[in-house]
This record gives structure tokens, sequence and C-alpha cells, in this order.
């Protein structure tokens, strides 16, 4: 799935990404939220903690970082 695709998706299901602290193209330090952006050439999915901890959860191509990115949001939106 690229960024294009799932940002797509998620306009067609009407989910505001900001209620889930939900972060696509860059770095926060958002207690309990998800995101990932790009640098070095890699896609990178992390999540911060309710402490700020800042964790990478994995490193990709664009393709299996929104797969993943995707599953993630639907978790928690409940779907």
């Amino acid at each position: 799935m690229t960024r294009n695709e799932y940002e797509n998706k998620i306009k067609e299901l009407g989910i505001n990404l900001q209620e889930f602290n939900i972060v696509i193209g860059r770095k926060t330090n958002v207690p309990i939220s998800t995101g990932c952006y790009f640098e070095d050439g890699n896609w990178i999915l992390y999540d911060v903690d309710e402490r700020q901890n800042f964790s990478i959860i994995e490193k990709d191509n664009e393709d299996p970082i929104f797969k993943f990115l995707y599953m993630i949001t639907m978790g928690k939106i409940g779907k």
C-alpha cells in the first residue's frame, strides 16, 4: 500500500488521524502516538509511549510500512 493509497482509504472511511494520534511524514513526541516518516531512503514506523519514549517499530520501503500502519489504524478505530 502506498502513502497515497493509505491516505485515500483513510479519507474514504472518514477517519481523523489526529483523533487517534497517528502522524505521517514527521516525528512527534505526543504520548501514545504512532507515525511514520521518510529518512535515508527508508520509511520508518514508530511508536511513542505514555512517557514520550520514542521507539522504532520497523524500517522498510513504502508498501509494507503503510500496510502495517493501516492495520494499526484499523485496530485503533476498532474495525
